[in-house]
């Protein structure tokens, strides 16, 4: 134990100088960066030292500063900046180093660079000539550009990145770009959005793979990673224009709705533009009345941000809280459109530029342009809508609008007795009448308040305070309501149920399928007199079950009839799906029909071995992975660092991607179920560190704890050894018999039945052709046939219903239950593709 301090620090050593070792052109770069950076600043007492390293029209065009296209990308103006850019730089090179190699990596840092450089001072100069009427962005004069260089070498590292890195790092590096050259709009932003399609191009030139992005092809995580980081960049986009010092981005407007609009002027509050309250046209001092007011102002952004976090949990209400405040946002820039005058905007930029007033119109076209923001962003939460699924409890909606409601009566009432306490302390001072009629005004920042309708300005301390407190208490009160409907686990409806069904299971009893009455998306009956739960999912007129009941009083018959009983009261029909059906079952007592509809792989983790010749491929892969020095890791999601989230997550998004159609549900896991502290996944590590597959195993429960595993999640890289499954699989069955465990599943292959079943009935025979149509798409034969490998004993699995008119609407819900936002151009893709051959689902 004395030395284990010691040896976390050698292998951390070891680490670090492995890292330093494969990545030469990050650590040059960064090195370059600080040198010319700390020179420049030395040079100039100013901090301008570092003029002739940058580029710009004149340095380039005029005095023949040629190698200012390369210095500009090694060096930036002030320290600030330079502590900022070297941990990015670290990050960003380091991984396009490492996943293209150094050679690719400096040609993209510097060709992509330079190329970037001379793109963005050609389309300055059009600019200047032929668009000095939009206001798109500060002309290129000085300007140091590493962010260019960044964004180019990102870009063009996707290229050779799997799907999931591919997909995030173009979207955050576009939306890096096009964010900053939206609302900042300096020169370096336009070169940056100019290094998007180059290093793209780039990455293909250098020999990157060359495929189109199609969201429909991400998983539901996924996509909810896409929205939740475009509501938080466009929602953090008016900071960026806030703390912008150029103003000349075509967003920039947004900026001037952090300046506090009542003005102090030779000692009189007034506001520029206002009818009531109007600042002279000469004086000889003025500043905002209360310049930490627009802080005031982040907090609506805070509420967007904290939105953007429950979208990426999958919380329905975070998301139609980003579509309200977006919707807000977008008649708010339409009001500021058509209320402020041209006159009053020139009255304020005079306060902030003299030199804007020649851009007055071109900030009321901003405010057009600005719109179209907010609402682009509402109407793609809109359209993904259904990848965000976790609804809020009834009473978590209610305690928020009781919240709001209540801070928002209180507020106006302090802002009503303020305004009547301190009438005269107002210019011009108020009567009741004033007061009523800008009530409403009291809950917005006051920042956000257009000059020209305000008819009175707050000038003493009790005026002042009765000004500005009301709506920092109400956003205030709305944060925290946000914050407590987002971010509470037990404001997700269902979620209480879900924790006692939780209980019940994990007290014994229930099938290979019951932990997965533990995801969300179910609903539950509990019986009122036994300890026994049911799963179930309502599509149309029918309740379709996820297997069978769970508890210890599970194979009670009083437990089926219940739940029967309890779909009659609710007019909809039972059926009970995927459940064993022996002579012993609950079932039988019901006299219903039956069908298969999958067949369950089981084995005994005592008797397991590989040995003799059915079993010839498990030996083989054991093999192999021995000699490739790929070994097998038992461990869960929590036990892995964040890189291997990151690996996992990338491995299963290059498999959706592959995919014509989303990915399945219902009794299909995908990443998210990965999470849960009592799934355990069994690994394939290659020696590198990298993991090559992962499968995750659900518990079996009975009295005592744990007594088995049953298979869900499947994935493998695409360049993986042949046999990479045979081997974790093997791996796993070896782990479980070491255990001592007693029940191993490979769970269950739906549409899929062993050719000796004997005679079908009609509707078996139907699904079977069925099954045949999808297994190009989803290959859940082939998959079937994967687990023969493995000598297990084969459970059918059955759906027990009450009669055959039901099962036009069961072959229904079961369709809305695994593909439940299956679009009609989706299953005409899915038509088309059913030809061609594919690989296996690799799910179940």
């Amino acid at each position: 134990m004395r030395n284990e301090p010691t040896t976390r620090a050698r292998r951390a050593g070891a680490a670090v100088l492995r890292w330093c070792r494969t990545r030469p052109v990050t650590l040059a770069v960064t090195a370059l960066v600080i040198v010319l950076s700390l020179t420049g600043f030395i040079a100039s007492p100013s901090g301008w030292g570092w003029q002739v390293l940058d580029e710009g029209v004149p340095e380039i065009f005029i005095q023949r500063h040629w190698w200012g296209t390369v210095t500009s990308l090694l060096a930036v103006p002030d320290l600030a900046s330079l502590l900022a850019l070297v941990p990015v730089l670290l990050v960003v090179v380091g991984a396009a180093e490492k996943t293209m190699g150094s050679v690719r990596t400096l040609i993209a840092y510097v060709v992509g660079g330079v190329a970037a450089s001379f793109a963005g001072l050609g389309v300055g100069l059009l600019e200047e000539q032929f668009l000095d009427f939009l206001p798109l962005n500060a002309p290129a004069v000085d300007t140091l550009s590493p962010l260019a260089a960044l964004i180019c070498t990102a870009m063009a590292a996707s290229s050779f990145a799997g799907a999931l890195w591919r997909r995030r790092t173009r979207l955050l590096a576009t939306l890096t770009a096009v964010t900053l050259f939206l609302y900042a709009g300096g020169a370096n932003d336009l070169f940056s959005l100019l290094a998007v399609p180059i290093g793209l191009g780039l990455g293909y030139v250098l020999g990157g793979r060359h495929s189109g992005f199609r969201l429909v092809r991400s998983s539901h995580h996924e996509k909810r990673v896409l929205l939740a980081a475009l509501t938080f960049v466009t929602s953090v986009g008016p900071v960026i224009a806030t703390f912008s010092t150029t103003g000349a981005g075509l967003l920039s407007i947004y900026g001037f709705l952090s300046d506090d609009p009542v003005t102090l002027v030779d000692g009189q509050t007034c506001a520029f533009g206002s009818p009531a309250a109007p600042c002279p046209d000469t004086y000889d001092s003025f500043g905002e009345l209360q310049p930490a007011s627009g802080f005031i102002a982040l907090l609506p952004i805070l509420v967007a941000v904290i939105a953007a976090w429950g979208i990426l949990n999958g919380r329905r209400a975070a998301l139609w809280l980003a579509v309200v405040f977006n919707g807000v946002v977008f008649a708010g820039m339409l009001y500021v459109f058509s209320v402020i005058q041209p006159e009053t905007v020139a009255a304020i930029a005079q306060l902030r530029d003299a030199e804007s007033q020649e851009y007055v119109w071109q900030t009321l076209s901003s405010s057009l342009i600005g719109a179209l923001v907010p609402l682009s962003v509402a109407i793609v939460l809109v359209v993904f809508r259904r990848n965000v699924r976790a609804a809020s409890t009834p009473a978590a909606l209610r305690t928020f609008g009781l919240t709001v409601g209540v801070a928002a009566a209180a507020n106006l009432l302090l802002a009503f007795a303020g305004g009547l306490v301190a009438s005269d302390g107002y210019n011009p001072n108020l009567d009741v009448g004033d007061v009523l009629v800008g009530l409403p005004l009291r809950l917005l920042p006051p920042t956000l308040l257009p000059s020209d309708i305000l008819t009175f300005v707050p000038s003493s301390g009790w005026a002042q305070a009765f000004w500005y407190l009301p709506s920092l208490l109400f956003w205030l009160a709305t944060t925290v309501a946000t914050a407590r409907l987002v971010l509470d686990p037990g404001a997700v409806s269902g979620a209480s149920d879900r924790a006692r069904a939780r209980l019940m299971l994990e007290r014994g009893g229930g099938d290979t399928l019951s932990f997965m009455t533990t995801w969300e998306g179910n609903a539950y009956w509990f019986s009122p007199d036994l300890d026994a739960a049911i799963a179930y999912r309502v599509r149309g007129p029918v309740a379709v079950t996820l297997g069978g009941a769970f508890g210890p009083d599970a194979q009670r018959p009083e437990v089926v009839a219940g739940f029967v009983e309890f779909c009659g009261e609710n007019g909809w029909t039972a059926v009970f799906y995927s459940v064993e059906d022996g002579d012993d079952s609950p079932y039988r007592q019901l006299g219903w029909q039956r069908m298969p509809v999958a067949e369950e792989a089981l084995l005994d983790p005592a008797t397991w071995n590989t040995s003799g010749k059915k079993r010839q491929d498990i030996r083989t892969a054991t093999n192999r992975a021995a000699r490739e020095g790929v070994t097998a890791t038992w461990t869960s999601w929590h036990d892995l660092t964040i890189a291997e989230h990151a690996q996992i997550r990338e491995i299963s998004e290059a498999w959706v991607a592959d995919k014509s159609l989303p990915e399945m549900e219902f009794t299909l896991g995908g990443v998210d179920e990965l999470a849960d502290p009592e799934v355990r996944l069994m690994l394939a590590v290659d020696e590198a560190g990298r993991i090559q597959a992962v499968t995750s195993w659900l518990p079996l429960f009975a009295p005592g704890g744990v007594h088995g595993y049953t298979l869900d999640f499947m994935r493998r890289r695409a360049d993986s050894m042949n046999g990479i499954m045979e081997f974790v699989i093997g791996a796993a069955a070896d782990h479980m018999k070491a255990a001592g465990l007693d029940r191993m599943s490979l769970s269950g292959s739906p549409l899929a039945s062993r050719p000796d079943d004997g005679e079908r009935a009609p509707i078996t025979r139907v699904l079977d052709r069925f099954g045949e149509l999808l297994e190009p798409a989803y290959g859940f034969r082939s998959l079937l046939n994967f687990k023969r490998k493995f000598q297990p004993e084969f459970v059918t699995l059955w759906a027990v219903y009450p009669e055959s008119s039901v099962l036009p609407s069961l072959g229904i819900a079961l369709a809305r239950c695994y593909l439940p936002h299956l679009t009609l151009a989706q299953a005409a893709r899915m038509a088309g593709t059913l030809r061609e051959p594919r690989e296996p689902v690799a799910a179940k």
